[in-house]
């Protein structure tokens, strides 16, 4: 699921200053420029054959030829009005906010699909179904992504830990064994804890896992598996929540994916831990008894 535009959207404020101006002439023009050769492209974005050779290979493609023909297909896709990142105003009324939210919420989730490395998903669920103990990792607004994940996967049998302190994270990674994997979460791919951390994983022999924003990074680059997200992450007032939202949908996914890949080892599980869920949520009556929801 490689689309050409998404990818162009997220990484435009990381690019080089060449090819910067490249991309935001080309996500003006995305229609314009079907059946051009890469030095009619060139000079319509005002840039050099090697600047768009570069931006091609940034993205990944193998060549300008690969990259064209991506963006003639994601121009031939893309929606009249796709769902655009806003950020919140000062003044905006609370009907407004409510919107603005949701459609980053929305476009976020959806621009993640877009990029999503199919090969990638599917080593990632092979893995964690065949691992031994799966831990996850992260700082900040990470972590409460990280906690979401480890409470899955406990659910369904598997040994798993998680902390918000990035000092009983290397601790935990260092028990880690080989056949075990540890995820680790940071938009970024640059947070210097959860560098710290992976760096501890892979002395323990165990597998690493990174979900980051798109792009080059030192977190990514570093892990066995990669995935990626999109988000609003530039944006000052929201980025946090659009980023934490698509890093959960893949959560979300990957666990899904899991269970259903072993659903007979890990029904026993799901069930117990159910059962319980449904026991702990109850609420008094005006008796004083108590009753299940």
């Amino acid at each position: 699921m490689d689309n050409c535009l998404v990818q162009l959207t997220q990484l435009k404020d990381r690019l080089p200053p060449a090819q910067r101006q490249a991309v935001a002439f080309l996500l003006d023009n995305t229609r314009s420029m079907s059946g051009l050769t890469i030095s009619q492209v060139a000079q319509a974005c005002g840039v050099s054959n090697a600047t768009l050779v570069r931006l091609c290979k940034t993205l990944g493609y193998k060549g300008f030829k690969d990259f064209s023909l991506a963006l003639s297909v994601a121009a031939a896709t893309r929606p009249e009005e796709p769902l655009a990142y806003k950020d919140i105003q000062p003044t905006d009324d609370l009907r407004t906010i409510a919107a603005s939210v949701t459609r980053h919420n929305q476009a976020a989730i959806t621009d993640t699909m877009a990029i999503l490395n199919e090969k990638s998903m599917e080593k990632t669920v092979s893995l964690l179904h065949k691992a031994r103990r799966v831990d996850f990792y992260g700082v900040g607004v990470s972590a409460l992504v990280a906690m979401d994940a480890q409470m899955k996967f406990q659910r369904l049998g598997k040994e798993s830990q998680t902390s918000p302190d990035p000092h009983i994270q290397v601790v935990t990674a260092a028990s880690l064994k080989p056949g075990d994997a540890g995820v680790l979460f940071s938009y970024t791919g640059e947070t210097a804890d959860t560098l710290d951390t992976l760096k501890a994983i892979r002395r323990s022999g165990a597998t690493t896992i990174s979900i980051t924003g798109l792009g080059q990074n030192r977190l990514s680059n570093l892990s066995d598996i990669t995935l990626f997200v999109a988000s609003s992450e530039t944006l000052v007032r929201s980025a946090a929540m659009s980023s934490r939202m698509s890093m959960m949908h893949l959560v979300d996914i990957i666990f899904s994916a899991v269970a259903a890949r072993g659903y007979e080892q890990y029904k026993l599980s799901l069930d117990r831990t159910h059962r319980e869920g449904k026991i702990k949520r109850r609420t008094q009556t005006k008796n004083g008894k108590e009753q299940a929801f």
